[in-house]
């Protein structure tokens, strides 16, 4: 077989090579960007497990959530320093929803990691969540946080294999 009898295949073989380069390119992008999400989630885990201050800012959202059923007029609730206690620690839940919901954490690592504190926090603070939400200022107040909520909380559809 000499070089005339190979030429003619010459450029689909560049073409075929040029087609794996771009695919395998491709491949890679998409691997370190999953890699670079799921890394993103885990700092943003470890930052709010490690950290002192954080620590200190759950506990004491834990102690001033539970007020928010002892006062009868939201509005009241408000008005107190439990309040701006929630406030943060909420605002810290609407970050990682926001995250999640601009692909810049992987769902699944944020779902196995925290389902269970978003519902929980979600159906604790829900009166406030709801009055905050209805203020003429807050109609997109903690949307995400509510968005990832309610995603979490039904039913899980066939496409939704991430949540085993």
């Amino acid at each position: 077989m000499s070089a005339q009898d190979i030429v003619p295949y010459a450029q689909i073989s560049t073409a075929f090579v040029a087609t794996a380069a771009l695919i395998v390119a491709t491949w890679s992008l998409l691997t370190q960007k999953a890699v670079a999400r799921r890394r993103a989630a885990i700092d943003f885990f470890l930052k709010t497990e490690m950290d002192e201050k954080m620590l200190a800012a759950y506990n004491i959202y834990v102690q001033s959530k539970t007020k928010i059923s002892s006062y009868p007029n939201i509005k009241e609730f408000c008005q107190t320093e439990h309040y701006d206690h929630v406030r943060a620690y909420l605002n810290i839940l609407e970050l990682m929803a926001v995250g999640v919901h601009n692909n810049t954490f992987d769902e699944r690592i944020c779902y196995v990691y925290w389902c269970d504190f978003v519902k929980d926090a979600v159906a604790d603070c829900r009166p406030l969540l709801e009055y905050l939400r209805k203020l003429p200022s807050g109609s997109f107040s903690y949307g995400d946080l509510v968005r990832l909520d309610k995603r979490w909380t039904t039913a899980q559809r066939f496409w939704q294999r991430w949540r085993h």
